[in-house]
């Protein structure tokens, strides 16, 4: 048994729930398009609103976004800003929570080991099982977009759409290697499920309520501080920094998921 065999066996396992999932992020989707007409129509000054909200407020479900009669600005807040970074974000570190901590549970994992593969593949391959899932979603997510905005008549410009979606799959990866760490710590899934979501709840809140603070720089421990959907669907700017954090930030979550694991006593 490979790490690719462990992949293709994890992720069939979980197909239903990522269709069930892509299929609600659809529905989402279109809703949220198909309110945008009539928002638009509204007698009311959204931008103006915007502006008296608390900064605290508008730095978490608003972002960079400073004009929303536009539907880049309206998704951003509506869809990237809160679902996408939170909410989306939240499932896939509590859905990596079981990865390991759900063999242990079940007591399998003494039965996964006997086979020819180390601690360290094992993990990998758990890793490996997520990304077709977190590809699917959004693929699936980015042709409803197109789909949508098409279908109200409105224009959105695909390469920046393209950014978003590139950056944000990165930022899954990101949540897919905190459940990852957290199901290697955490002997019961519950357990692993709770920190995961803990974690990425929590340092969205630190970041945003840190803002132009003198304690700003803690902000720095929350992913989303490296990821704009404002600045990449409206303004187009790619923080390249901010991506690379992200990448590294993954590459050393699952080396240190896959030496956790690899000293831990299961007996």
């Amino acid at each position: 048994m490979r790490e690719l065999d462990i992949a293709l066996f994890e992720f069939d396992q979980r197909r239903r729930g990522i269709l069930i999932v892509t299929a609600l992020l659809v529905a989402t989707v279109g809703l949220t398009i198909a309110v945008f007409p009539s928002f638009g129509e509204a007698d009311v000054d959204f931008n103006e609103l915007l502006e008296s909200y608390p900064e605290e407020f508008r730095t978490a479900f608003v972002g960079s976004v400073t004009d929303i009669s536009s539907l880049e600005g309206y998704l951003v807040i509506e869809l990237y800003q809160l679902v996408w970074l939170l909410i989306v974000g939240s499932y896939f570190a509590y859905a990596a929570g079981s990865l390991i901590a759900g063999e242990v549970d079940r007591k399998s994992i003494e039965f996964v080991l006997v086979r020819p593969i180390s601690r360290t593949r094992f993990v990998i391959g758990k890793f490996l099982a997520m990304l077709p899932a977190i590809a699917l979603v959004n693929i699936v997510v980015f042709a409803s977009v197109i789909l949508g905005a098409g279908l109200i008549d409105e224009e959105i410009r695909v390469s920046r759409l393209v950014l978003v979606h590139a950056v944000g799959a990165l930022y899954l990866v990101d949540c897919v290697a905190v459940g990852l760490l957290a199901s290697a710590f955490f002997q019961r899934v519950r357990r692993a499920q709770g920190a995961a979501i803990g974690v990425i709840f929590g340092t969205f809140l630190l970041d945003s309520l840190t803002t132009d603070t003198d304690y700003e720089f803690l902000g720095s421990l929350s992913l989303t501080r490296y990821i704009d959907p404002g600045e990449l669907l409206v303004a187009g700017d790619v923080d390249w920094g901010g991506v690379a954090v992200l990448f590294v930030t993954a590459c050393v979550l699952v080396v240190l998921a896959a030496e956790v694991f690899e000293r831990r006593d299961l007996s």
